[in-house]
């Protein structure tokens, strides 16, 4: 009698553990994400990324607990520079989107995919003038490494690595040859990964695939 009680006592704590879980999640935020998540896949040019990037400044403003926000904020600022031929606004871009992934930071310590996307942010800070600005390149490869250290499974980092390789020119360490290995690692990894739920970072399959194709 004294083990079924206990064992039915496990069960009503676990069922409001279950509860609570339940009540903490917040469907407006939720699809807030992911009609901003529609923008960016819908995302054609530098301003259409700034839109989105605004839309999630605006939830990071109200939910202002929650990480997710300021990573996508931060994710279009990058997409932005992506898009943008002058220098001088790639700058600001990416300048803006490392305050955005730093926020996101002191939200979510230790978090795999922030590490990643500041790598990330950082490598491109190096590009807009290589010969003052090498110290970023130490800078990214530290994130990138925390961000494998936390998590290893996370294909963005590989992505990110490969992508960072194949554009660096062979005389400075990088090129095609090098570069495949770690996107076949991307590549591999992509086909297993599962984000923690639906509004999580799950982007980047198609790109290493795609340039994982020129390497070939």
């Amino acid at each position: 009698m004294k083990n079924l009680t206990n064992s039915l006592t496990f069960i009503f704590v676990l069922i409001g553990l279950n509860s609570c879980f339940a009540q903490d999640i917040n469907p407006k935020f939720t699809q807030a994400i992911k009609n901003g998540l529609d923008q960016v896949a819908t995302a054609k040019n530098a301003e259409d990324y700034i839109k989105a990037e605004n839309y999630f400044e605006r939830i990071a403003s109200v939910e202002t607990k929650e990480w997710t926000p300021s990573y996508y904020a931060a994710y279009c600022n990058l997409y932005a520079g992506f898009n943008t031929a002058d220098k001088d606004l790639k700058d600001q871009y990416w300048d803006k989107a490392l305050q955005e992934i730093d926020k996101a930071d002191a939200l979510k310590a230790n978090n795999s995919e922030i590490y990643a996307l500041k790598g990330a942010l950082q490598f491109m800070k190096m590009t807009i003038d290589p010969r003052s600005r090498m110290y970023f390149i130490n800078d990214s490869a530290e994130s990138l490494e925390k961000a494998k250290a936390l998590n290893p499974e996370n294909p963005r980092i590989y992505l990110i690595q490969g992508q960072d390789t194949f554009y660096t020119p062979e005389a400075f360490g990088g090129g095609k040859g090098k570069a495949k290995p770690i996107l076949e690692s991307a590549v591999a990894k992509f086909a297993i990964f599962k984000p923690a739920n639906t509004i999580e970072p799950n982007w980047g399959a198609e790109s290493a695939k795609a340039l994982l194709t020129q390497c070939k």
